[in-house]
């Protein structure tokens, strides 16, 4: 079903707004690794371990709703130094909402970030990576940057092992690479297995961790 959520996203929209981004803009060796879904009160927690140990800034795409039941998480995550998204307050599918509908699921995020941070984010990533009309509407009236991805490491997927995440997020690496995984899913022990490997063999290739901006 997300496969076909995704496919659907690139093949539909008709809006054209010029902040739509699926690498970050560079010339360097650099890559951004990425988190949705979270916060979470065990597993983000475990993935800023894994972040601090190897000296990794990343940015964490959060949920409205788990925003507001883990305050602390939040705090932690913004505390030491990585950069904080919008990925929608409930993960609705954006098709299926109107233009009022999905704006309150953002600026509602927004306020649960800013509420805890003082801090409001200003790029996002859609549920799925959809790019509905209306949500393209809704970014470019609120400005806001939109990230997809061009490097799924599916650790979400439950049927991957750990060498699947592995070499799905070593695929496609270039300059200004997006790395898409995750710190709230099922499939979480096996991604946070996978990611101190993924780190060590991107920096093996020389390259280095960004934020998105």
């Amino acid at each position: 079903m997300k496969a076909l959520f995704l496919l659907l996203s690139f093949l539909l929209p008709t809006i054209k707004y010029k902040n739509i981004y699926n690498h970050f803009v560079t010339s360097c060796k650099e890559v951004a690794i990425t988190f949705d879904d979270g916060p979470d009160p065990k597993n983000t927690y475990r993935v800023l371990d894994v972040l601090k140990e190897k000296g990794v800034k990343a940015t964490f795409f959060m949920l409205g709703q788990n925003a507001i039941k883990n305050k602390d998480v939040i705090k932690r995550v913004y505390k030491e130094g990585h950069r904080i998204g919008i990925h929608s307050f409930s993960h609705p599918n954006f098709y299926k909402l109107n233009y009022n509908q999905i704006k309150k699921e953002i600026v509602d995020t927004q306020k649960a970030i800013f509420d805890v941070t003082g801090y409001c984010p200003y790029i996002i990533r859609p549920p799925y990576g959809i790019l509905a009309n209306e949500f393209l509407k809704v970014a470019e009236d609120l400005k806001l940057k939109v990230y997809t991805w061009n490097v799924d490491t599916f650790d979400w997927k439950s049927g991957n092992t750990v060498e699947d995440i592995i070499q799905n997020g070593l695929k496609k690496i270039s300059n200004g690479s997006i790395i898409l995984m995750h710190d709230r899913s099922k499939n979480q022990d096996k991604s946070l297995k996978a990611l101190p490997v993924i780190i060590d063999k991107i920096r093996e290739m020389k390259y280095e961790f960004k934020t998105l901006k």
